[in-house]
């Protein structure tokens, strides 16, 4: 709902903040105070069109702001029930910015949020009601089919699946006999390399250990040489007096007879020994190391070649193994699609028959109960109309499928549409006088009779119509008596429902107002201005003895408090 609405410099307004009731809000004044002006005003932040006519003389720009309380989730980033903040602010050269919670935003998202916020009936656009896309919703809504929307639903998107999926086959299928037989000699071939993953790595290290085959047994060679000379490798020897072991191995003969003499050099004997058993066992290895360690050129040409083949495959496959591997599954996809493919798509052509089929049944079953349900909506606004005062008024919810030819729905050798909903389109229709023929809502041309038809469908449609605020305008046009006071009564009903913005001449109407405004001009200086303010009690029994009969006397004052008090 909104809370608060604050107009600078349009037409005649200067500076204006109006604090609005969540209930019922009722502006009155004389013909000509403002009083559209202010409903222009709320229009501009809600996205309606304008021109740089709507700023007052002599100023730079005008601005709206409008603070809203959300009642549902809204497609931008605040919380529902936080106060959202729209503002529109258009300059004299008619330039024209928009602001959402204080953050730029263009006239095209301003718009959209406005269609959710606010409803807006009288001789202006911003007419959710006038939109016939949402008239499939508001039906659906009351009649309560969402069992049956949602199966239609369901099967639908599971048809468009499998007909993309039959798309996509058969884009594969008309792929040339050269891609076929190129797939064929792709998949062969990594098929014979037999990749694996992790054997580049492996076969750079090992390559590197062949081409250094010779400097590395000679390098193990000398180690050993020099730890243990007792070896004999290439034809060389060492004496024992040059071996490391050797020498430590007399160290610890020695150590060991002097340990026996003094105790104290226990720790070194068995530390010397500790050294001597690592030595042995590290010059034991290397000479291991060297006896396996040879000059392999056939090992080494084997390397090389396959490096040179995963190389090759680089430039075809992927710059990695696991890429290579990759390609070779989805190249065996596509060539089994290809060969198989004539199979699925006979399987998938079943599928698509048979979801057919049943999208049909459950279209007619949808579209059946929408035209009972369709029957008692026109029925229940018929009774409201004529209780507003449109007796002879022809209401119509109008529920047909869509013809398409190319549909593949087939009822009674005619063929229909198919939409994520179902097979129908649903529009509200209205004649409202004797004699006239039914026509969209949108091409009804009198204001009055607008509001009042709008009224009525609020009224039926209030429970499942989520748009909080409603604007009515002219809506008393052409009525009075009895008929204004079922008007009143109607709107403060739906007040229970929704907050409702209402303009009007009568004090049928104006007396079950929440909050009451007054709209009157005022001259102040040289400049005529349009103010606006709630009325208190004692002022609400004036306004109404005015708008009844125009003299403040006793009798019209008495009527005043005989109407409010009712």
């Amino acid at each position: 709902m909104i809370e608060t609405i604050s107009i600078r410099n349009i037409a005649l307004i200067d500076e204006l903040e109006l604090e609005l009731s969540p209930g019922l809000n009722i502006f009155t004044g004389e013909t000509g105070a403002g009083k559209s002006v202010i409903l222009k005003s709320i229009g501009l932040v809600l996205g309606e069109r304008t021109s740089a006519d709507i700023v007052r003389e002599g100023t730079d720009f005008a601005a709206v702001e409008v603070s809203v309380i959300p009642s549902s989730p809204l497609p931008i980033d605040t919380e529902s029930g936080d106060t959202l903040v729209l503002s529109r602010q258009i300059s004299a050269n008619g330039r024209s910015r928009c602001r959402i919670n204080r953050e730029l935003a263009n006239l095209k998202q301003l718009e959209e949020i406005g269609t959710l916020l606010v409803d807006i009936h009288g001789q202006h656009e911003h007419q959710s009601l006038f939109r016939t896309e949402m008239h499939l919703e508001l039906l659906d809504d009351f009649g309560e089919t969402d069992t049956e929307r949602q199966q239609v639903s369901e099967k639908y998107h599971y048809l468009l699946d499998l007909q993309r999926e039959m798309d996509s086959l058969l884009h594969t299928l008309r792929t040339s006999e050269r891609e076929k037989e190129l797939l064929e000699f792709e998949v062969k071939e990594l098929a014979a390399a037999s990749l694996q993953q992790g054997e580049e790595e492996e076969l750079t290290a090992e390559i590197q250990v062949l081409n250094n085959a010779e400097q590395l047994y000679e390098s193990a060679n000398l180690v050993y040489e020099q730890l243990d000379g007792q070896g004999d490798f290439g034809g060389t020897s060492s004496t024992s007096s040059g071996s490391v072991l050797q020498n430590l191995r007399d160290s610890a003969k020695t150590l060991t007879k002097l340990s026996e003499i003094d105790a104290s050099l226990s720790e070194l004997s068995e530390r010397i020994d500790s050294s001597l058993y690592e030595l042995e066992d590290i010059a034991s290895q290397i000479c291991q190391y060297a006896d396996t360690t040879e000059f392999n050129p056939m090992r080494l040409a084997e390397v090389t070649d396959r490096l040179e083949l995963i190389s090759k495959f680089k430039r075809r496959y992927g710059n990695t193994i696991s890429e290579m591997i990759n390609y070779q599954a989805e190249a065996e996809r596509k060539l089994e699609d290809l060969e198989l493919g004539s199979d699925k798509i006979n399987l998938l052509k079943e599928q698509i028959q048979e979801i057919k089929q049943d999208i049909l049944q459950l279209c007619v079953v949808l579209s059946d109960k929408r035209k009972k349900v369709a029957e008692g909506l026109s029925a229940s606004v018929e009774k409201e109309l004529q209780e507003l005062g449109m007796e002879k008024a022809e209401f119509r919810t109008l529920v047909e499928p869509i013809q398409d030819e190319n549909g593949f729905l087939l009822i009674d050798g005619n063929r229909y549409a198919c939409r994520e909903h179902g097979m129908d389109k649903v529009e509200f229709l209205i004649a409202p006088n004797v004699g006239s023929e039914l026509r969209p809502l949108a091409r009804i041309a009198s204001g009055g009779e607008i509001s009042r038809v709008m009224l009525a469908l609020k009224t039926v449609l209030v429970q499942v119509d989520n748009i909080p605020t409603v604007l009515f305008d002219e809506i008393d046009s052409g009525i009075g008596g009895k008929i204004a006071d079922v008007v009143g009564m109607k709107l403060k009903e739906l007040s229970q429902s929704a907050q409702v913005i209402c303009i009007t001449h009568l004090p049928q109407i104006a007396r079950f107002a929440d909050r009451h405004f007054l709209v009157e001009k005022e001259v102040v200086g040289e400049r005529t201005l349009i103010n606006a303010k709630p009325l208190t009690e004692t002022e609400r029994v004036t306004e109404i003895a005015r708008m009844h009969g125009g003299k403040e006397t006793e009798v019209g004052l008495a009527h005043a408090r005989e109407l409010l008090s009712g």
